[in-house]
């Protein structure tokens, strides 16, 4: 008895799986021979608004394939669909599944441009986060870090034109992430040695960034001269922002030599009153004092101080203001004009009227000499 049950549950059990197996057989036919009922696009991932590629241009895509509503859901082959969308260059991922209402829905994502950039050639094309070189095409404006002078114009580029890519990337990078770079960038130029040239929105002058290395520092020292520096001199005053060095900016203004403001000078809040001005005037103190040891035959008058001031590593440089500068200069004038009044008498009574002060004063200041100790002691 109990073979023949244990058989008749054999038995049981198969037909079961039979069942199961024809119904399965059944449902499956079935679905085949329904239609789809529509087609729905709907684009998705970290930017949803057409930038290149829009829902009716993906359905006419679609609809090239064959693929309508009404057509019977067994002749969809879906993976093959989704590898020729994927082939499209703004197309980064495609997913197609039918719904319980047998609507045929596509969801894209398509790729998002970083940068701009134009090529020695004459050639554009824009770049997403992965370095893939996207067409010119696009349904909206775009603001976007414009980069000048790209060496390649191929699709397969060579090393050196890959390494320079991805150090574009880590540039757009940084620049994205600063709101007031991302408006004050106009353009990024590409040297022939590979630096980097920035081109700003305001103002009349060139930024030397030179590699990609480190660039976060460097723009984060270019901000702080433009604060503290900058804006007090004047937005067209200087012609050449040099930040390849280390902890400094080599500022060449326009007119004059450069000047080096390392990052501990630009951490002071005192550096407001160390202008140009004040180097200019210094310059002419320097010019009075020399000419009147010549007049008087001395060499034992010492140049100011203010021209090569040396700050302290953890303290605020103490400066002279520009009035007080001012003040200096009438004061020397006053010591020359008493110095005039008093000509000397030589034995033969003639007067000495060549008087270097009444030479007209050379427009270009004179940077002041160090004073021999031999010839002081004299």
């Amino acid at each position: 008895m109990k073979n023949w049950k244990k058989i008749l549950g054999n038995i049981l059990w198969s037909i079961a799986a039979a069942l199961l197996v024809f119904l399965f057989i059944v449902s499956w036919k079935a679905k085949e021979e329904k239609k789809c009922a529509s087609i729905n696009v709907e684009l998705v991932g970290e930017n949803t608004v057409a930038l290149f590629m829009d829902e009716k241009e993906i359905l006419e895509i679609i609809h090239e394939k064959g693929i309508k509503p009404g057509m019977p859901i067994g002749a969809l082959n879906l993976n093959a669909l989704e590898k020729n969308l994927q082939s499209i260059k703004w197309v980064k991922h495609a997913e197609m599944f039918l719904d319980n209402q047998q609507a045929l829905q596509i969801k894209i994502e398509q790729r998002i441009p970083v940068a701009r950039i134009f090529t020695a050639a004459g050639t554009s094309f824009y770049i997403d986060k992965e370095g893939t070189r996207l067409p010119l095409k696009q349904l909206t404006v775009l603001r976007l870090p414009v980069f000048t002078g790209f060496p390649s114009d191929q699709e397969k580029m060579a090393k050196p034109d890959s390494l320079l890519l991805r150090d574009i990337l880590h540039f757009t990078n940084a620049i994205q992430q600063d709101s007031f770079f991302m408006a004050q960038i106009a353009q990024i130029n590409i040297a022939s040695n590979g630096d980097f040239e920035m081109i700003p929105s305001l103002g009349d002058h060139l930024v030397l960034i030179g590699s990609a290395e480190n660039v976060e520092d460097k723009l984060n020292r270019l901000y702080s001269f433009y604060k503290q520096v900058w804006v007090q001199s004047g937005v067209n005053a200087y012609q050449v922002l040099d930040c390849r060095f280390d902890h400094q900016i080599v500022a060449l203004k326009k007119g004059m030599q450069p000047i080096q403001f390392s990052s501990a000078i630009l951490a002071v809040d005192s550096l407001e009153n160390f202008t140009s001005a004040a180097i200019d005037t210094a310059k002419k103190v320097d010019t009075a004092i020399k000419k009147l040891a010549i007049q008087q035959g001395k060499t034992n008058l010492q140049p100011t101080a203010i021209l090569a001031p040396k700050l302290a590593p953890k303290t605020a440089p103490k400066t002279a203001s520009p009035s007080a500068l001012q003040s200096d200069v009438k004061s020397k004038r006053k010591i020359t004009g008493q110095t005039k009044a008093k000509t000397t008498v030589k034995k033969n009574n003639k007067t000495n009227n060549k008087s270097l002060n009444n030479q007209k004063k050379s427009a270009k200041a004179i940077l002041p000499k160090k004073t021999d100790p031999k010839t002081t002691n004299n």
